[in-house]
C-alpha cells in the first residue's frame, strides 16, 4: 500500500496546478480501490504539510524510516539496489541505470522547496527593501511609480508637508482646543502610514494597482474633509463599546469624575458642603418629582410628536432598570455628569459666588479656577448629537402599519437635522439598518450627526449658534421591492452570468474566434447592463424611490442642552394625506422609543 501511495502521489503531482487538478478517475484509470486512495490523498494534501501517505497511515514513518529531509541522497547499493530504498528507485537511462528520488515523495518535496523559496524570498525583499531596478532586487521588490502614480505620490507628499503643517500651525497658535484633534490625529495617521510603507509592506503596496492614487485621495480626504477628525471618532465610538467601563478615558462619566474632583479640590468645604446637600435632596422621598419637573426645562413642552418616557407600565424589570439608568429616575443615584453641572450652576449663582467670597480657606486663584470651570461646564457648545434608536414600544399602539400583501413591515429609519434657517442636513440622513418582516422592530442602533452652523472665534473657541433653533427630523420607511429595485437585482445576475461567460469563452478560447462585428455585440451588451446596474443602483439604494413613508416625528434639540442623556417616545405621523396612509390595529402610525444627548466631544 506504501508503494501504490507513493506512485497515486507522483501520478497527481504531474501538472503544474497542484495535486487537487487531475481527476482521481483519469489518474486511476477507473480502479475503486485506486480512486478513494486518490480521494483520501487529495485531503490530506490539503489539510496536512506532511507527506500525504504517512499522514493516512498507508507508510509508517518509523518502519519506512520516513524522515523530514529535502537533500535526501540516492546511491547505487548491492545487487543493483537502490539506498535508501523507501526513498529511492532505480530508473534505466539507455543501457544505464541510475537511482532517483521516487516520484511521489520526489515531487513532493519539490512543492516544498518552491513554497520555501518564494517565502524566503519574499522575505528577503520586505528586509532588503531594494527596488526592482537594483542589481539582486529578486522577484519581490519596491515597484517605481510611474505616470499619474508618481505625480500623485509626489502630490500627497507635498500636500501632508505644506497643507499639514500649516493647519497644524494655526491650531497651535488658537487658544481653543477644538481644531487640535483633527491635526494630531492627521499626523498619527499619516506617521502610521508611512511607518507601514516603509518598514513592513512596501513591498507589497507598492505592487498594488493605483495605490499611489489611492494614497493620494485618502490623504486629500483626512486633510480637507476632517477625515482625521472622523477616524478619531468612529475609534473612539468602538473603544466605547469595547471598554464599558467608566474608569475608561473616553467615557463621559470619567471626564466628569475628573472635573468633579478638580472643583473639589480648588473648593474646599465649600463645594463638599454642597456636594453633600444635593446627595442628601437627591434622596429624599420628592425629589423623583422634582426631578421630573425638572425634566421640563427651557419652557420645552412635550407635543403631538414626542414624550419624556415616563409610561413602564408595558415594560418588563429588565427593560425598565435599564432605562431608568438611562434618563437617571433612580433617585438613589446621580451620575458625575449631574453633580458636575448642578455644582457648575451653585458656582455661577449668587448664593454660591457669596459663599466663595466668604471663605477663607479657598484662594484667590482657586476662586477664579472654580468660576473658569464652572463657565466652561454651563456653557455648553455641542458638536454632536447622538441619537440611539431603541424600536417600538410594547403594545399595539407602538407597532408600525402593515406595509405589504403578508401584513408586515421592512422599517428602517432616516434622520436629519433642520435649522431655523437653511437647508436639511446631512443632504442624505442618517441612516439606520433595517428590520426585515416585523412590525415591532428593535433596531437597538446608535448614530452620530454633527451639528452645522457653529464657528471657531478669535479666541479659538467653537460657539454653537444655532443648536437651540434645530430641530431633528427622524422618519420611518419601508423598504419596499418595486420597478428598481427589480431592475437592480435583475441586472446585478446577468452581470454576474456575463461575467462566467467571458471566463469560460477565455478558458475554452472561443472569445478569440469571434467576429469584429460579434466581439462589438458584446461590449455593447456589457456596457448596457453595467448601465442598468448602476441606474438601478442609485435609484434603488441611493435615492430609495421604491420605498413608501410610514410616519415622521420631530424633536426640537433645545430639550438637551441640559447635557443629559433623554429618552423619548416618537410617535408618528403621515407626511402626505392622511386619508391614504396606512395604519396599525388601533388607528396609529407606531410609536418608536428612543435615547437622545448632545455631545461636545
Amino acid at each position: 500500500m506504501c508503494g501504490l501511495c507513493d506512485d497515486v502521489v507522483g501520478d497527481l503531482m504531474v501538472g503544474a496546478d497542484g495535486i487537487s487538478v487531475i481527476p482521481c478517475g483519469t489518474a486511476c484509470l477507473g480502479i475503486k480501490g485506486c480512486i478513494e486512495m486518490c480521494e483520501k490523498v487529495k485531503e490530506a494534501s490539503e489539510e496536512t504539510s506532511e507527506f500525504p501517505c504517512i499522514a493516512l497511515g498507508y507508510c509508517d514513518a518509523m518502519e519506512h524510516g520516513y524522515v523530514s529531509s529535502d537533500d535526501i541522497d540516492c546511491k547505487s547499493g548491492a545487487f543493483f539496489s537502490c539506498q535508501p530504498k523507501q526513498y529511492c528507485r532505480r530508473k534505466r537511462e539507455g543501457v544505464k541505470m541510475r537511482c532517483e528520488l521516487k516520484p511521489g515523495i520526489g515531487r513532493w518535496n519539490g512543492m516544498k522547496n518552491l513554497a520555501s523559496t518564494h517565502t524566503a524570498a519574499l522575505a528577503s525583499g520586505l528586509s532588503s527593501q531594494l527596488y526592482c531596478s537594483e542589481p539582486g532586487a529578486g522577484p519581490y521588490c519596491i515597484a517605481k511609480p510611474q505616470g499619474f502614480g508618481l505625480l500623485a505620490e509626489w502630490a500627497g507628499f507635498c500636500l501632508a508637508v505644506l497643507v499639514g503643517g500649516y493647519k497644524s500651525i494655526t491650531a497651535l497658535e488658537t487658544p481653543g482646543g477644538n481644531d487640535d484633534r483633527q491635526w494630531l490625529t492627521f499626523w498619527v495617521i499619516y506617521t502610521l502610514w508611512l511607518c507601514v510603507e516603509r518598514f513592513a509592506l512596501r513591498v507589497i503596496l507598492s505592487n498594488v494597482p493605483l495605490y499611489y492614487e489611492i494614497k493620494f485621495f485618502s490623504i486629500y480626504w483626512l486633510l480637507f474633509h476632517s477625515g482625521a477628525e472622523t477616524c478619531y471618532r468612529k475609534l473612539r465610538r468602538i473603544l466605547e463599546r469595547l471598554l464599558k467601563d467608566r474608569s475608561c478615558v473616553w467615557a463621559d462619566e470619567a471626564i466628569a469624575q475628573e472635573g468633579l474632583q478638580l472643583m473639589i479640590n480648588a473648593g474646599g468645604e465649600v463645594i463638599q458642603d454642597r456636594l453633600d446637600q444635593l446627595e442628601v435632596e437627591n434622596q429624599s422621598p420628592q425629589s423623583g418629582t422634582r426631578r421630573k419637573a425638572s425634566n421640563m426645562r427651557m419652557s420645552w413642552a412635550p407635543s403631538q410628536y414626542w414624550q419624556y418616557d415616563f409610561d413602564m407600565d408595558n415594560e418588563t424589570e429588565a427593560c425598565r432598570k435599564r432605562r431608568l439608568s438611562q434618563i437617571d429616575l433612580n433617585p438613589q443615584s446621580m451620575t458625575n455628569r449631574q453633580k458636575l453641572f448642578l455644582l457648575s450652576k451653585f458656582v455661577l449663582s449668587s448664593e454660591g459666588s457669596f459663599q466663595l467670597e466668604q471663605s477663607d480657606f479657598i484662594s484667590e486663584t482657586d476662586k477664579v479656577l472654580l468660576i473658569e470651570r464652572a463657565a466652561q461646564v454651563v456653557s455648553f457648545q455641542p458638536r454632536f448629537l447622538r441619537l440611539k434608536l431603541h424600536g417600538s414600544i410594547a403594545g399595539p399602539q407602538g407597532e408600525l402599519p402593515p406595509m405589504d400583501a403578508k401584513g408586515l413591515a421592512d422599517g428602517y429609519v432616516i434622520c436629519h437635522l433642520v435649522p431655523a434657517s437653511g437647508l436639511p442636513y446631512p443632504p442624505k440622513g442618517s441612516q439606520s439598518s433595517t428590520c426585515y418582516r416585523n412590525l415591532s422592530p428593535q433596531w437597538n442602533q446608535e448614530l452620530e450627526i454633527p451639528l452645522e452652523g457653529g464657528r471657531i472665534d478669535s479666541d479659538g473657541f467653537f460657539r454653537s449658534e444655532h443648536a437651540h433653533t434645530t430641530q431633528l427630523h427622524l422618519v420611518v420607511l419601508d423598504a419596499d421591492v418595486g420597478e428598481w429595485s427589480i431592475l437592480l437585482y435583475a441586472s446585478r445576475i446577468l452581470v454576474l452570468l456575463e461575467a462566467v461567460c467571458w471566463i469560460i469563452a477565455y478558458i475554452d478560447g472561443d472569445i478569440d474566434n469571434l467576429s469584429d462585428f460579434g466581439q462589438w455585440v458584446w461590449i455593447g451588451v456589457t456596457v448596457v447592463l453595467i448601465i442598468n446596474y448602476v441606474v438601478g443602483y442609485y435609484m434603488a439604494v441611493l435615492q430609495r424611490s421604491d420605498d413608501e413613508p410610514v410616519g415622521f416625528c420631530t424633536v426640537p434639540l433645545g430639550i438637551l442642552l441640559d447635557q443629559q442623556k433623554h429618552t423619548l417616545k416618537l410617535t408618528l405621523h403621515p407626511e402626505d394625506d392622511e386619508s391614504k396612509a396606512r395604519q396599525n390595529s388601533v388607528g396609529g402610525y407606531g410609536v418608536i422609543r428612543v435615547t437622545l444627548s448632545l455631545s461636545e466631544t
